[in-house]
């Protein structure tokens, strides 16, 4: 009997998702969530695809971005001062589905945290793969903000197409790993 209030409590507290899509990151898709308080989310699972953290048939899904958050020697660098509750996944309710995500900025705190570490120390190659990645996550990011305060503030997001950021954003990715293609064969 406890354990099913538990688990109905867990349910209750847990955000409800308003809106729901998809962003497509150069052909990978990424679920993002805006729950009823606002918050933007990333789905784990997506995070963890854009990251290139590689996914272990044998480890539950999204585990593998925990346990590459828990690395000792990134943790200096990802979190920087932050709490590392700041970090743990956000439980929410899609209907009868329950979702783990994390506040949508995070990704970007995982992205400049992984390029410190590859300044400040010698990365081991999965982690190499992530902090090359994120450099074109976050030069990717960084041009779509631009424009998108650009247009907010000439008052154009009102008359663009309702995908067009996603269509640029993934244009840039595509042209970032194009040129990581050219240096890495």
């Amino acid at each position: 009997m406890k354990d099913i209030n538990k688990a109905e409590s867990q349910k209750a507290s847990q955000k409800k998702v308003k809106y729901e899509g998809e962003l497509d990151l150069a052909g990978f898709k990424l679920s993002c969530f805006v729950l009823e308080d606002g918050r933007r989310i990333l789905s784990e699972r997506g995070m963890q695809g854009a990251l290139k953290i590689e996914d272990d048939e044998k480890q539950k899904r999204g585990a593998q971005l925990r346990r590459f958050l828990a690395q000792k020697s990134l943790q200096p660098f990802i979190y920087k001062g932050k709490k590392t509750a700041n970090f743990d996944p956000i439980p929410c309710q899609k209907g009868e589905m329950k979702i783990n995500g994390y506040e949508a900025t995070i990704l970007a705190d995982i992205c400049d945290g992984m390029l410190e570490a590859r300044k400040h120390m010698e990365l081991l190659p999965r982690q190499k793969i992530v902090a090359d990645q994120s450099e074109i996550l976050l030069r990717s990011f960084a041009k779509v903000g631009i424009i998108a305060l650009v247009d907010e503030a000439t008052g154009y997001q009102y008359d663009r197409e309702k995908v067009e950021l996603q269509t640029i954003l993934k244009a840039f990715i595509s042209e970032e790993v194009l040129k990581w293609q050219k240096t890495f064969p």
